[in-house]
């Protein structure tokens, strides 16, 4: 038998029973609440679950039509029917103007369960249609997000540049001065104050650098728009997650982590650390604030039996009944109040890492907590470009000719400082490295922005290898942040080296001087 949850606006015992046998009769298990005044209606509507209304056209307290104005009042998209033994042709076409479904005499109920069956699919099918919509809002509202999440990461890492080359370099003349004598010796209270100077501008340094690392992982939930998979390093995912959800954790829970070596997985890196975040944020949430010494968010990442490779997030919360955890992974099924959460519900979650090849699985008793797996298949191709540890940096064979284009001038400025074992020009517009070009200059390494107001660097690089094809080779990329699809695929499809912004010197430096 099919559940049918009912509410009966209905006076009379023996029309009621009436109703009850038919539907039975036709197969459903009736569950229903009797209501006989707006009041009670209402009652009825905000703490219970139904499928479908049926009401009797006029009672002496109560009637059709002004339940159908409660009903409306509340918002439901409910299956409204009108079964009434003293109801007209005439009244039924107004009933049905007014938003009723159907209407049924009552002496004549052999056709009320096909309407009734029919009714709920439509209602099944409107409702599906709703999340549908509401899912490509969520999807549209999250690429806006994300393009507008890069473009400020791009704006913050061009100045972030300047400052974190800038105290650099002043870290560095520091380690000079310390080592060096004045001309007649230097005093104890000169050097006392030298140090306090060069604590002060490293624990600047410090910021900066933590400030970098926020950008950085914002870049890489900004790339939500491709779905290109490639070879992923889990570890580099997980460390961003955390660090998103750094603070929601701090308050709740003590965080305990343990990576071992794993290898790297096929995914799309942006929207696997959406999963990632989106598990660890709900573990958080399922932890009240305020206790985070008696509780624990764990982070694991480990290899199956089967090879492949696991993601674990475990926390000690609420845990969850069997009649949520089977409703876990259904479209915007949700425990948490409006507006609490990443707004990336589990079935799209779920969805994701499906189309990745993985599988996610959850263990939770209600009042022990929750663990949640994510399962990743290791990628096939694993070349991918690592980032670089350890940077030697070689003196230069010659002094070369080093073009800056950059439409930041303290850049500019820095790399002229950092680079001055070479000669090096800087232009804040591409127009006029393209016209020294074109005069005949030519240049050993090209530093070129990505992103720039009046040329892009990718409009300059196709003038460029079109006015003199030798030097596409010679440039390199200094970006901020590829924050369109466009940028994306060219750098995507071309060759040249990419160095990051905010770059570090050692980096910049030996790919110059390993170009002489």
């Amino acid at each position: 038998m099919t559940m049918l949850r009912a509410i009966i606006v209905e006076d009379s015992d023996d029309d009621t029973e009436l109703l009850r046998r038919e539907l039975v009769r036709g197969g459903f298990e009736l569950v229903f609440e009797r209501v006989q005044t707006a009041p009670d209606l209402e009652a009825a509507i905000r703490h219970g679950e139904w499928d479908i209304i049926f009401s009797d056209w006029t009672m002496p307290q109560f009637s059709a039509p002004r339940a159908l104005e409660v009903v409306k009042q509340q918002e439901l998209d409910i299956p409204f029917i009108i079964v009434s033994g003293t109801i007209g042709e005439d009244v039924a076409v107004e009933a049905l103007r007014s938003g009723a479904r159907d209407f049924f005499p009552k002496n004549r109920l052999t056709l009320l369960v096909p309407a009734v069956e029919r009714e709920l699919r439509e209602a099944a099918l409107r409702r599906e249609r709703a999340q549908m919509q509401e899912q490509l809002v969520i999807s549209d509202r999250m690429a806006s997000i994300g393009i507008l999440a890069a473009g400020i990461a791009h704006e913050i890492n061009n100045p972030l540049t300047a400052v974190i080359g800038n105290l650099d370099l002043a870290i560095r003349a520091f380690a000079e001065l310390k080592t060096s004598d004045g001309p007649d010796g230097r005093r104890l209270g000169e050097i006392s104050a030298l140090r306090a100077v060069e604590d002060e501008v490293r624990h600047a340094h410090e910021g900066a650098q933590r400030i970098r690392n926020v950008v950085r992982d914002v870049k890489l939930f900004a790339r939500s728009g491709s779905e290109e998979h490639a070879a992923v390093d889990v570890r580099r995912v997980v460390d961003s997650s955390l660090r998103m959800a750094g603070n929601e954790i701090r308050h709740r829970a003590q965080l305990r982590t343990d990576f071992a070596p794993v290898p790297l997985v096929e995914a799309n890196e942006s929207k696997l650390g959406q999963v990632v975040l989106n598990l660890i944020m709900n573990a958080a949430q399922s932890i009240p604030e305020g206790r985070a010494t008696d509780n624990a968010i764990s982070i694991a990442t480990m290899v199956a039996e089967d090879g492949r490779v696991v993601v674990e997030v475990r926390d000690s919360g609420a845990g969850m009944s069997p009649e949520v955890k089977k409703s876990l992974f259904m479209p915007f099924f949700t425990t948490k109040p409006v507006g609490v959460g990443t707004g990336l519900g589990l079935s799209i979650c779920l969805r994701i890492i499906s189309s990745m090849g993985g599988s996610i699985t959850v263990d939770s008793e209600l009042g022990q907590g929750s663990t949640f797996r994510v399962y990743l298949v290791p990628a096939r191709d694993v070349t991918k470009s690592a980032d670089v540890a350890e940077v030697v940096v070689r003196s230069p064979s010659r002094r070369g000719a080093v073009l800056v284009i950059d439409d930041e001038p303290a850049v500019g400025l820095l790399v002229e400082m950092v680079l001055s074992d070479h000669e090096v020009t800087t232009t804040t517009n591409a127009l006029d490295a393209l016209e020294w070009v074109t005069q005949g200059r030519r240049f050993d390494v090209i530093l070129c922005d990505l992103m720039m107001p009046s040329l892009t660097g990718m409009e300059f690089y196709a003038e460029l290898t079109r006015i003199a094809p030798e030097l596409g080779p010679r440039v390199v990329f200094l970006t901020g942040g590829a924050f369109t699809p466009r940028a994306e695929q060219f750098l995507a499809e071309v060759d040249n080296l990419r160095i990051d912004k905010p770059f570090d010197l050692d980096v910049l430096t030996a790919a110059v001087n390993d170009r002489m």
